[in-house]
């Protein structure tokens, strides 16, 4: 065999291993597998690169092809290809993920409900935005910030709480109150035993006041069972006398009118002035009568007053010289 011969031949063999050696190491699966393109827009691509894989619920399924950026320059569009063996359905959520704290990132397919139509060559989807290390270290810093200001004034909260509560005089009049809550507490127990004790040895008498009230109580409830049958009883008798009441009160006010009027003899009297005086001086004489009846007795004559002669009055007898 001649020298350039074997030499085409080393070349095609080595080109044939470099090849093998691609195909084994590429992490694009499946190079002339039948496969469809799908570009994918997000905000930021993150550190994602052309040839990181692409995965379906962690299982391979291509690699991504290009990344640049859309026309209005504002978003980034990812190219990837899958393998036509896996359809994708339109619901599927897309994402930049990232394999361990600091590994590579790679574009994330998870399947949801597979509602929507299979993507085809060309679709165009929309990416969540991936994390951003630096922007969660940015609000990291932020939180820390904040919470060293948090801190500073827990800090000088306790400093003030020290300062002002927790000092000497304010420890011993807690320790003084804890001292009186616990003699409080004490002759608290105290009392209540004292009460339990007068409870137990009273209970004999209590029960016997209870019974009695229940005596009592049954025999007002007898009591009041005998009023109402009596009150049964003599409703006829008191609905007559509640009559006659009404018409001794109606006849009372015809005397009064009468009196008022001055008719009949009761009338005359309230009415007529000399026969009211004649009344009161019969009446007088009636008085001093009975009240010499009963001191002289009813033969009792009242003595004559004496006539006294005087000048003026002239003898009128016989005279005893003719």
């Amino acid at each position: 065999m001649s020298s350039p011969r074997k030499v085409g031949l080393f070349v095609a063999f080595t080109l044939a291993v470099i090849a093998g050696m691609i195909l084994n190491f590429s992490k694009s699966k499946g190079l002339f597998s039948p496969s469809f393109t799908i570009r994918i827009v997000s905000d930021r691509v993150g550190g994602l690169k052309a040839g990181a894989p692409v995965t379906l619920s962690g299982v391979p399924v291509g690699s991504v092809s290009g990344i640049d950026l859309t026309e209005d320059r504002r978003a980034v569009e990812i190219s990837i290809r899958v393998l036509r063996k896996y359809p994708i359905y339109g619901d599927a959520k897309f994402g930049i993920e990232q394999s361990g704290f600091l590994g590579d990132e790679f574009v994330s397919i998870v399947p949801r409900e597979n509602a929507k139509p299979q993507l085809d060559e060309g679709a165009i989807v929309r990416a969540e935005t991936p994390f951003n290390l630096q922007d969660a270290a940015r609000s990291a810093t932020a939180l820390l910030a904040k919470l060293d200001t948090a801190v500073d004034r827990i800090n000088g909260a306790v400093e003030r709480v020290d300062q002002t509560l927790l000092t000497e005089a304010t420890l011993t009049n807690l320790a003084e109150t804890a001292a009186n809550f616990r003699r409080a507490s004490s002759e608290a127990n105290a009392t209540l035993s004292d009460v339990r004790r007068l409870v137990t040895n009273n209970s004999p008498v209590v029960a016997a006041t209870f019974s009695n009230l229940a005596s009592l109580s049954a025999r007002l409830s007898t009591v009041a069972t005998n009023v109402d049958l009596f009150l049964a009883e003599q409703k006829p008798a008191l609905g007559l006398v509640l009559s006659n009441a009404s018409e001794a009160a109606a006849d009372l006010k015809l005397m009064a009118a009468d009196l008022r009027e001055g008719r009949g003899v009761a009338g005359a009297l309230l009415s007529d002035d000399s026969l009211r005086r004649q009344l009161g001086g019969a009446m007088t004489n009636l008085a001093i009568a009975s009240s010499n009846l009963a001191r002289f007795g009813i033969l009792y004559k009242p003595p004559q007053p004496k006539k006294v002669l005087t000048n003026q009055v002239k003898y009128t007898g016989r005279d005893p010289w003719k």
